[in-house]
């Protein structure tokens, strides 16, 4: 590769190879932001708990998306003492 008497040229290649790597670099990156809340109840012989999240996510190959999702969970004392619980998560 020529060089230049003023040496302009060794910091242009060196500053392309850098943006270069960084976009390479980049390229498979994503990000979101999350945001979460949520209630609980209780009585007797039960809990419910229910958590609302919004999440907003960024992808090179998909773009920006937002995704809100809800989760419900359920504990329940039967007449015998045995506990059982569900959980539920719903997402649009």
């Amino acid at each position: 590769m020529p060089q230049r008497v003023d040496g302009s040229l060794r910091p242009r290649c060196i500053l392309a190879a850098l943006g270069i790597g960084l976009s390479a670099g980049l390229a498979g990156c994503s990000t979101s932001a999350d945001v979460a809340y949520g209630s609980y109840q209780f009585g007797p012989d039960y809990q419910t708990g229910h958590v609302y999240e919004s999440r907003v996510y960024g992808d090179t190959q998909r773009g920006i998306r937002a995704e809100n999702c809800r989760t419900v969970a359920r504990q329940v004392t039967d007449a015998f003492g045995q506990l059982s619980s569900s959980e539920e998560t719903i997402c649009e």
